[in-house]
């Protein structure tokens, strides 16, 4: 066999390898008798019907071919030993993997992903007679990018794995490991008190690390799961209990991704909330916890051996010279996995410098639209210089549901809010005194002013060692316990002094003064707030949740007020969702306080401009104008019409998602051996940006109301142009009911699914409007019609007009 160009210390597969996690060392097996087959077939012995198929195909095949050089994983000889290992050493001397996909097996997609790590051509297959998971496998993506063999009996099966022998692996070049962030971490899709956790661990063990997370970015593709574990030292992955929502796509994904960073040789660590059993492939390394306490301490072994590694001065990388379209670095979806690479090629917007120049308390945007860009932008303005404080910070939502459940539903309205305005303030006076107590330490001591100023802010801050210790998340959850645990002490909360009773622990006039005459030494104070409203519905959100976000900005402006006192310039900035601002507005009787820029993406020129800096940064082509650099990496047109322009309007017209298109275009074209990306190329990634996009709505859809998550599969197959009464009968065929039939329309347009058809063939979509339904909908005709996005057409197989 060749060597396998995807193990990341490098040597052919059929030598043991230098780490398995298994083993957590050098491999203990012996690699002397491999077993050389021109086939394995890899399948669950569950439903007997297809196990049944695929064994006669494997029957036929060595009843024909002499030496019986086809195997399946019973052909191994497994009894009395390790079984993965087993099936690991076959897979490393095997010219092709089967793998049978028509039912979703979390140890197939383990093996998948361990085939795939290792660099061993493979085939998923499928029976299309038998559908059972096919939902599951959209959500997930993980294997678009293979293909399927489709079959219905044995016959069928065999004469198209013939024409496969021999085929390619999947061929993308080896990225360097990222030492900078070194982790790569599989979020779960629900926040529970074990991810909490399992995120502070990882912020306070020094390590810096990239994430998935499925709230932000629900599908993962191949080539994102590659080159994020290719280029990490270890992987970590939390699952969650099989009765939670969701559970199954996401373990499914946690289990491939294992697979993936196990054949190439990383640390590995797999986290499952909850004991329950595991799938026999990778159970040994699975590890357990009931109670999310024992987290920090699951994580450690792992963490040791990172950073063990990265002290290691013997590995030395070893990568083939890259294509020139090969060297071009888009940087990740997630802005929070690229903080470095956007200070080369952030684009400074208009939005962004207003927000940066403190004319605005809110910045607005739907998901993907860059809000956390300017967050981070903003930060690296000010962070690196004494002369400022700038406190960023990311408190979810769900960190409120006890002081929610527990407090706020037994007050009136009016208390409400008094007490969520007194525990965000004394929350913000407690973390600048936290920022000012754990990082001006050192720079206190070159003034004797300053450093008396210090000692009075340390002082009235106090000690905790069980909060210092914490992160933000786990400091704001304690903070709610202690709320709770005095509440039981009060018999009822009706004045000012209840609430100051219920919300401070500390001296607040004290803690108060010292902040001011301290901050009164620097030149201004910036906060910075996301992820308030992450886990919050789209349209779901509570009155609840309003009132929080409403407090915190009342708590800023008083914060303001209290330091502005002082001569101190003060500004924060609140990076929330659309809806949640148009709810905002409506539910807030005093509008007009907070000013608000709004991150709308209509101008094609800021696009070009964010692609052309992102490809001149890696190909050292800094000097050229889009219109130069373009032509060099992507054919100009496709039917005629401008390449660009083609891939921007089958999108959202969102950042996230002409990035992701874009990349699908590369990857394509890369696999291929293409030097530039090909009409054809940008065509195949359109399905595969398409199946993405759509499946993210789907999601959105899903925690509006599950019921909306279907409503997207009725036009599957429908003309792209259609009418009232023919998006009425497509909506009622399945079972919307009548009285529903405005609600649902109305939520098609806002998330950009339908636009309003133009017969002047500019058509309207809600981004276009900042997702203002009545803008959308002003001065049209009685006979208007609808249009369903380009972005979702080649997903739905939609008949174009």
């Amino acid at each position: 066999m060749d060597s396998a160009n995807h193990v990341a210390r490098g040597g052919p597969i059929t030598q043991t390898p230098e780490f398995c996690q298994y083993a957590t060392g050098a491999c203990d097996q012996s690699f002397a008798n491999l077993r050389s087959s021109d086939a394995l077939f890899l399948y669950p012995s569950q439903p007997e019907i297809i196990a049944s198929t695929i064994e006669e195909t494997v029957r036929q095949f060595n009843r024909v071919t002499p030496g019986g050089r086809w195997h399946s994983w019973q052909d191994l000889g497994i009894t009395g030993q390790i079984i993965f290992c087993e099936i690991c050493k076959a897979m490393r001397s095997t010219n092709l993997v089967v793998a049978d996909v028509t039912t979703l097996n979390f140890n197939l997609l383990f093996e998948i992903g361990y085939a795939v790590g290792l660099g061993v051509p493979i085939v998923p297959i499928r029976d299309t007679s038998y559908i059972q998971d096919q939902r599951v496998f959209d959500e997930l993506g993980l294997l678009d990018t293979l293909g399927y063999v489709d079959f219905e009996n044995s016959d069928e099966l065999g004469s198209k794995i013939l024409k496969l022998v021999g085929s390619q692996p999947f061929n993308v070049q080896n990225p360097p490991i990222n030492r900078e962030q070194p982790l790569y971490l599989l979020r779960s899709h629900i926040h529970t008190d074990g991810m909490i956790k399992l995120m502070s661990a990882l912020k306070k063990s020094g390590l810096w690390f990239r994430t998935f997370d499925p709230k932000e970015t629900p599908r993962l593709s191949l080539h994102e799961a590659f080159k994020q574990t290719i280029s990490s030292l270890g992987v970590v992955a939390h699952l969650v209990a099989p009765q939670r929502a969701g559970s199954t796509a996401h373990n499914a994904r946690c289990a491939f991704v294992a697979g993936l960073g196990m054949a190439s040789q990383k640390h590995v660590l797999m986290l499952q909330e909850a004991v329950v059993p595991q799938p026999i492939d990778y159970r040994d390394v699975v590890r357990t916890y009931s109670n999310a306490a024992a987290v920090p301490d699951l994580i450690i072994p792992m963490i040791a051996e990172v950073v063990e590694e990265l002290q290691e001065s013997r590995f030395v990388p070893v990568t083939l010279p890259l294509r020139p379209l090969e060297k071009i670095d888009l940087g990740d979806l997630a802005a929070e996995n690229e903080i470095k690479g956007l200070r080369s090629y952030f684009v400074a917007t208009a939005q962004y410098n207003e927000a940066k120049r403190g004319h605005a308390r809110l910045v607005v945007g739907r998901k993907g639209t860059g809000k956390t860009a300017i967050f981070y932008g903003i930060r690296n303005a000010y962070k690196p210089s004494h002369s400022h404080l700038v406190l960023d910070l990311k408190p979810e939502g769900h960190q409120f549901t006890k002081l929610r459940e527990s407090i706020l539903n037994e007050l009136t309205p009016g208390l409400q809010e008094h007490v969520l305005t007194a525990f965000w303030n004394y929350v913000l006076l407690m973390e600048i005194a936290h920022k000012i107590v754990h990082e001006d330490r050192t720079f206190s001591y070159r003034d004797a002013n300053l450093r008396q100023a210090f000692v009075d802010v340390e002082t009235a801050y106090g000690t905790d060692v069980v909060t210092e210790q914490a992160d933000f998340s786990e400091r704001l959850l304690k903070l709610v316990d202690h709320v709770v645990a005095r509440k039981a002490g009060i018999a009822n909360i009706l004045t000012t002094s209840d609430v100051t009773s219920l919300i401070y622990s500390k001296d607040i006039r004290l803690l108060s003064n010292a902040l001011g005459h301290y901050l009164a030494k620097k030149e201004g104070v910036w906060l910075l707030f996301d992820n308030l409203d992450k886990g919050w519905p789209v349209f779901g959100a509570k009155v609840e949740d309003i009132l929080i976000l409403r407090s915190l900005l009342e708590a800023t402006r008083k914060l303001q007020r209290q330091l502005e006192n002082r001569d101190v310039e003060f500004h924060a900035v609140v990076f929330i969702r659309s809806e949640i601002f148009e709810r905002l507005i409506r539910e807030t009787p005093d509008r007009g306080k907070d000013t608000a820029v709004l991150l709308d993406w209509n101008d094609p020129e800021v696009f070009r401009e964010i692609v052309r800096r992102r490809i001149a940064l890696n190909t050292e082509m800094e000097g050229m104008s889009f219109q130069e650099l373009w032509p060099v990496f992507f054919e100009t047109h496709i039917r005629g019409e401008e390449s660009f322009s083609y891939i921007l309007s089958r999108t959202l017209m969102r950042p996230r998602e002409v990035l992701r298109f874009l990349r699908e275009c590369i990857d394509v074209a890369i696999n291929r051996g293409h030097e530039k990306v090909t009409e054809a190329d940008i065509l195949q990634a359109e399905r595969a940006a398409s199946d993405d996009t759509f499946q993210e709505l789907v999601f959105e859809l899903a925690d509006l109301d599950p019921y909306f998550s279907n409503v997207p599969y009725a036009f599957i197959g429908r003309p792209s142009y259609i009418s009232l009464a023919q998006l009425q009968s497509t909506l009622t065929s399945i079972e919307v009911p009548e009285k529903d039939l405005e609600l649902a329309i109305d939520v098609l347009l806002w998330f950009g699914f339908l636009g309003i058809a133009d017969s002047s063939g500019d058509d309207r979509y809600a981004y276009q409007f900042q997702h203002n339904l009545r803008r959308l909908k002003g001065g049209l005709p009685q006979n208007f019609g609808f249009v369903l996005h380009p972005a979702f057409r080649s997903a739905l197989g939609c008949v174009q007009k």
